[in-house]
């Protein structure tokens, strides 16, 4: 579940992809075709320009002329949606109510859901409890729960 900037270079045919977790930390830096030039990775990383967090992406790589003015930035955001949640989940059971308890949640509610899950799953693994239906899962707000 990563919200996805996709970076093009005004300049030259250089093309990034920077992931972002829900909590916004990066997860991934992708280089799209030729790899960075030396004069790149000076400009990156020894000039501390990486976007470690998505606030300093939308702070500083969308809004000043430094970064504007050499690239252009899509936001791709993150998938949401109830199906993502379903195939996430990967419990098949009960579709109908989980889709039923969902559709109930607002976003912020929502995103805890999905950031959720690794800490849901971690405690099953631990504690050897059987999954509960993913419509117990939202219902039950097992997603708010301290593991």
């Amino acid at each position: 579940m990563l919200t996805v900037y996709k970076i093009k270079g005004k300049k030259s045919d250089a093309e990034y992809l920077f992931k972002y977790d829900l909590n916004g930390n990066l997860k991934l830096f992708e280089i799209i075709g030729a790899p960075l030039t030396d004069e790149q990775i000076v400009w990156f990383f020894r000039g501390n320009k990486i976007p470690s967090r998505e606030q300093f992406m939308i702070d500083y790589w969308m809004k000043l002329p430094e970064f504007k003015n050499h690239f252009d930035i899509i936001k791709v955001p993150a998938d949401l949606s109830f199906d993502k949640l379903w195939e996430l989940y990967n419990y098949k059971v009960s579709k109908a109510d989980a889709e039923k308890a969902f559709k109930k949640l607002k976003e912020p509610e929502i995103i805890k859901c999905f950031i959720g899950l690794k800490p849901y799953e971690d405690h099953l693994l631990k504690t050897r409890v059987g999954k509960a239906h993913l419509s117990r899962y939202i219902n039950g707000k097992y997603f708010e729960n301290e593991y």
